[in-house]
């Protein structure tokens, strides 16, 4: 049995934010309402027009100074059990809990309003008039940073982010089924299932995303909608000094999507959720032949799906997107072997000299081959009007050049392209993949002993030996002129060749 306790994080001075308001009214709230009064739009009432909500900081205004409340509950309970089913057949079983980091090495302090960007603006009237010159290009000085003191008003008009307190640590069960029998000749053979369950993963989530029934739900572009959104309206935010700073201190418009937003005075506000959970299942084989009469061998077959729910379709769902994992590869072959050669002193062909004896003995090799499937291929929010099986080429038909059918059903004018629209393509496509890896690792060793102690090996060992080309998925743009074709390899998996030295004593 097995207990975890991960305290939160703090910041030595409390130079942090801690969470997010999303209720009291925003101080500006007031002033930016008489403004929206003058020129509102036809959706939002001026009674109903709302800033809620700002930042808030750890040990300020009754917040603890810890980034995120504790868990005391992170039990992780983990079984083993090896049974030996007959003398040359034994049985194994496996069970545990595995519980997700937070820390400091996975996550910074938020420090937004303790530091300040001050925007270079050298003209108010569009370049007819210059208040800033190159000797003075900031004649108003520098913005300071506030810290604290600024509360709900910090990072208006910007993106701000927070650390969720309420937070939990995922945690992932995993377990396993094994049996292995043994063989004659000192040989082996192993089948087994492992799988595992993850939730509570972190998950990206934008509060402050324009109410999906704004969003068109036409397969086809909606120009009606995009206009919509798009359009200019007047902006109730100019000229309010706590928007200083940003362009909305100064702009007499915005998009009237930003007024539709639940929190229209931030640009996005932006967080973490534990909503994330995935899924796997594998089975698997192995063979093995210990070392014996100088050969060693072992190969392996793994057979797998990996599903996960970790990113959101559309930024105004409120659960993840079921999907194949990036890093899913249903197919896994590893086979390797080493050869110590029968020659030297003891061995089937020896010589009477001691001198040939170090010339031909020492001397064995290695090869590692490994074969796996490339990972599952994505698009964005593409406009596809065909049928996904047409989308995957047979293996004879597939070259970088076209590395699956383009002329499939996708859309590749670039001004008919989907946009303000609710997104139904699926992140990945589990039917159409990358490359993935065709592998072969050599060595050859020299090992001259000098006494029963000291001994010197030499090694030559040659990775991808056959420069066998591993590719970087294709493009996936449709109004790209490289759609569909393969225009990189994945960097550093090239042959490489080393040879070393290396003296054991």
């Amino acid at each position: 049995m097995r207990y975890e306790y991960e305290g939160p994080t703090t910041e030595r001075y409390n130079r942090s934010n801690r969470g997010f308001d999303f209720t009291t009214p925003n101080p500006v709230q007031d002033r930016a309402r008489a403004n929206y009064a003058r020129s509102p739009i036809p959706q939002i009432p001026v009674a109903e027009f709302r800033t809620p909500g700002g930042l808030l900081f750890a040990g300020t205004g009754g917040q603890p100074r810890t980034l995120w409340n504790g868990n005391n509950n992170n039990w992780a309970p983990r079984i083993g059990i090896a049974w030996l089913v007959r003398p040359k057949t034994a049985l194994r079983l496996g069970y545990g809990i595995f519980y997700q980091s937070l820390g400091t090495d996975r996550n910074d302090v938020g420090q937004q309003g303790f530091d300040q960007r001050t925007s270079l603006t050298p003209s108010n009237d569009n370049g007819r008039t210059f208040t800033a010159t190159l000797s003075n290009p900031f004649p108003d000085g520098f913005l300071a940073p506030l810290g604290a003191a600024n509360g709900l008003r910090t990072f208006l008009g910007r993106s701000p982010s927070f650390f969720t307190p309420s937070r939990r640590n995922g945690y992932l069960q995993r377990w396993s089924f094994t049996v292995q029998r043994e063989l004659p000749g000192r040989m082996m053979v192993e089948a087994g299932y492992t799988g595992s369950k993850s939730v509570g993963l972190g998950i990206g989530f934008n509060y402050d995303s324009v109410p999906v029934e704004y969003l068109s739900r036409s397969p086809e572009r909606d120009q009606a909608a995009i206009d919509f959104l798009s359009a200019n309206v007047p902006n109730p935010f100019r000229g309010i000094e706590e928007f200083e700073g940003t362009a909305w201190y100064q702009n007499a418009n915005l998009p009237r999507s930003q007024l539709l937003t639940p929190f229209p005075h931030f640009n996005g506000i932006s967080t973490t959720l534990s909503d994330g959970f995935s899924w796997y299942h594998s089975g698997h084989i192995r063979f093995e032949r210990r070392f014996s009469r100088g050969i060693l061998a072992q190969a392996a077959y793994t057979w797998s799906k990996f599903m996960e729910a970790v990113e959101r379709l559309n930024a105004q769902d409120l659960l993840p997107h079921h999907v194949i994992s990036p890093q899913d590869r249903p197919h896994h072959i590893v086979i390797s072997g080493q050869y110590e050669f029968p020659f030297g002193r003891g061995k089937l062909v020896s010589s009477r000299f001691a001198a040939v004896n170090h010339v031909i003995g020492g001397w064995s090799t290695q090869a590692i081959y490994q074969w796996q499937s490339g990972p599952p291929i994505g698009f964005g929010n593409i406009l596809f009007r065909g049928q996904l099986a047409d989308v995957v080429l047979p293996r004879s038909e597939r070259a970088v050049e076209r590395w699956f059918n383009i002329n499939a059903g996708f859309e590749r004018d670039s001004t008919r392209q989907l946009a303000s629209n609710y997104r139904t393509f699926p992140l990945r496509l589990t039917g159409l993949r990358a490359d993935g890896w065709n592998n072969w690792d050599l060595s050859l060793f020299k090992t001259l002993r000098f006494t029963e102690r000291v001994s010197l090996q030499l090694r030559a060992e040659a990775q991808d030996a056959f420069n066998h080309a591993m590719f970087q998925p294709p493009n996936t743009a449709p109004v790209n002129t490289l759609f569909g074709t393969v225009n990189a390899t994945i960097w550093g998996e090239q042959r490489k060749v080393t040879v070393a030295a290396k003296l054991l004593w």
